[in-house]
């Protein structure tokens, strides 16, 4: 079989109704999470990823070569959609060359644009798919489920705008699904991503999750409140309420970060100035300009507010010391897949 040259192009995404933790006792591969969540897909923040073939495995991740642990999980996420394909032979060398339109590693979802970019480019590579249609081609599905696999949170980015993943309950992850609840044009609302720290986050998510649900004394409430959230936040956003919204985004953030605090060793992922700019949200809201704090695995805090707003909440946040750039960024498109 000859590999096709393939393009994909995915955004990252920001769950606005949080995830953390794989479900308990379920197969590791099929990597389930434990809670449902609800994001944002975001416009500008993405990444790039082409497939070809060649003569060895090679990743190229932002211009350098990288081998060990990250080429390993890359390659594995191929073999997974060469199966998926249903190819009897073993899957040929490819070169995968991806670039990061967003920091890496940094708690800004890369892993989430990074695995569904992959798992496009891939399906049309080995012929798992020739186009993705809009956003009601069920191919969508089963991609998503497939990005899930590499990475929980890139199940949400085969879709633009605002999606759900539910955790479901079945043991093969069947009805583990993503799913659009609203497109990109549905509310004028803008993230604004206040980039508090450079480089690299210092303890990976994944590590991460299985110490607080193995240690931390309030993971168990943490999943047993999540799916009240998630229905409460898809009725704000069907609504357009933002106040309401932002008031959920922000306890399952508090929630999310509390179940870190109390693993142990804690897991601290914030640094000083993301708590300034989660102070500098509050007031300003006081005050009249209102934005919803969330923060993911990560230094960098997200502020949710209506887009008339976010140019002067931006002003403010960037005045915090210690913080490098205010992105603003609007809801954003759906994956996209070229055959080259």
């Amino acid at each position: 079989m000859t590999i096709r040259s393939a393009r994909a192009t995915a955004h990252s995404n920001i769950a606005l109704v949080k995830y953390w933790g794989k479900r308990d006792g379920a197969d590791p591969a099929l990597n389930l999470p434990a809670v449902g969540s609800l994001s944002m897909t975001l416009d500008e923040l993405r990444s790039v990823t082409e497939l070809h073939a060649d003569t060895a495995d090679r990743f190229v991740l932002d211009d350098v070569m990288l081998t060990g642990k990250p080429a390993t999980k890359v390659f594995a996420h191929l073999d997974l959609m060469w199966r998926r394909s249903g190819w009897p032979s073993a899957r040929p060398p490819c070169r995968v060359v991806s670039t990061n339109h967003l920091p890496t590693a940094a708690g800004l979802a890369s892993s989430a644009s990074g695995f569904a970019a992959l798992t496009v480019a891939a399906a049309g590579a080995f012929g798992l798919a020739t186009k993705l249609g809009d956003a009601n081609d069920p191919v969508r599905g089963v991609l998503s489920a497939l990005a899930r696999q590499g990475s929980g949170s890139a199940a949400r980015s085969l879709w633009g705008g605002f999606v759900r993943l539910d955790a479901g309950s079945d043991d093969q992850g069947r009805d583990c699904i993503a799913r659009p609840i609203q497109p990109r044009d549905h509310w004028p609302l803008k993230l604004l991503v206040v980039h508090t720290a450079r480089g690299a986050k210092a303890i990976a998510s994944t590590g991460g999750m299985e110490s607080s649900r193995l240690t931390s004394p309030y993971y168990p409430a943490w999943v047993e409140t999540s799916p009240a959230d998630l229905d409460a936040a898809e009725q704000a956003l069907a609504q357009r309420q933002l106040a309401l919204l932002g008031e959920v985004m922000e306890h399952s953030c508090f929630k999310m970060h509390a179940c870190m605090l109390a693993t142990r060793p804690p897991l601290v992922y914030w640094n000083g100035t993301s708590l300034e700019v989660i102070r500098a949200v509050w007031l300003a809201r006081e005050r009249g300009l209102a934005g919803w704090v969330t923060s993911d695995a990560g230094p960098h805090v997200k502020v949710l507010c209506d887009a008339g707003q976010a140019t002067e909440l931006a002003r403010v946040l960037a005045a915090v010391p210690g913080v490098h750039e205010v992105q603003a960024v609007a809801p954003g498109p759906d994956a996209s897949l070229e055959l080259l």
